[in-house]
């Protein structure tokens, strides 16, 4: 009887608790910074110079490339690519 009663004891204070102590806050992940180049980060072609442009989000930066294949070549050396956009 005394296990009912604690577990009805129990129950019945859990929506006060939650009332009391609300779940924390999620954070927004922060949008990524846009895109400064007209052309290609990998070849220097215009971004529709190869059909559908491709783009993508690295580290919080967006990046554009011409065509699937210079997403690769990005991935490969990114440190290279991105100094192009030292200074945008």
């Amino acid at each position: 009887m005394k296990t009912l009663l604690l577990a009805i004891c129990l129950l019945t204070s859990l929506p006060n608790w939650a009332a009391d102590n609300p779940a924390p806050a999620v954070a927004k992940p922060a949008a990524p910074k846009p895109y400064p180049l007209k052309t290609c980060i990998v070849s220097d072609n215009d971004l529709d110079s190869m059909g559908e442009q491709a783009s993508f989000v690295h580290q919080g930066q967006t990046i554009k490339v011409c065509c699937k294949p210079c997403i690769a070549k990005f991935e490969k050396n990114p440190s290279k690519y991105l100094k192009k956009l030292e200074g945008k």
